[in-house]
């Protein structure tokens, strides 16, 4: 993919990426199905590894400037940046580099950012002298409904994308045709 279209496609995902969680807000539905995450795991997918993680870690700051959400205090917005990147960086070494396949890929990556998630929450809830332990455990559950709907679309939109651009989905490799 060329530079050009690596940033184009990167404005797109970091301007859904601030857009579609207020959209979900709207309905009541914002943390729960983490809308945040889709364009900044398809960034991760799609695009080099610079420009996919700067829409990791520029996602949650941009919309926390923006809209309000996330909140800088308690520090959701700092959590959700060290997540955008796990986010980016891993299906970008998994998928892109190694050839790991989108599912299993996408399964890694969701396990780094549960884990990222209740080590950055246990550890502010210890600095705001709150209950880490169960407050780790709630951010985890909060957002299976979202972690299912990835797992429904993502390898799905990875696939299309790629072969609409001319890559092989599955060798990340430029198609003959």
């Amino acid at each position: 993919m060329r530079a050009s279209s690596d940033y184009l496609l990167g404005g797109l995902f970091l301007a859904l990426a601030v857009a579609l969680p207020l959209a979900f807000h709207l309905v009541g539905l914002g943390s729960i199905f983490l809308p945040m995450f889709f364009p900044v795991i398809l960034a991760g997918y799609l695009l080099r590894l610079r420009t996919s993680m700067a829409v990791g870690l520029t996602a949650p700051l941009l919309s926390a400037l923006l809209t309000g959400m996330p909140p800088f205090y308690p520090p959701i917005c700092f959590i959700m940046m060290a997540e955008g990147l796990v986010l980016t960086a891993v299906p970008y070494v998994l998928f892109q580099k190694l050839k790991v396949n989108v599912w299993l890929s996408l399964a890694v990556t969701m396990a780094a950012e549960r884990f990222v998630l209740f080590l950055a929450v246990v550890l502010a809830s210890m600095w705001l002298d709150l209950p880490a332990g169960v407050l780790g455990l709630a951010s985890l559950l909060e957002g299976i409904p979202g972690i299912i709907l990835i797992f429904l679309t993502i390898p799905l939109l990875v696939i299309k994308i790629k072969t609409r651009i001319g890559l092989s989905p599955i060798l990340n490799q430029e198609s003959d045709s």
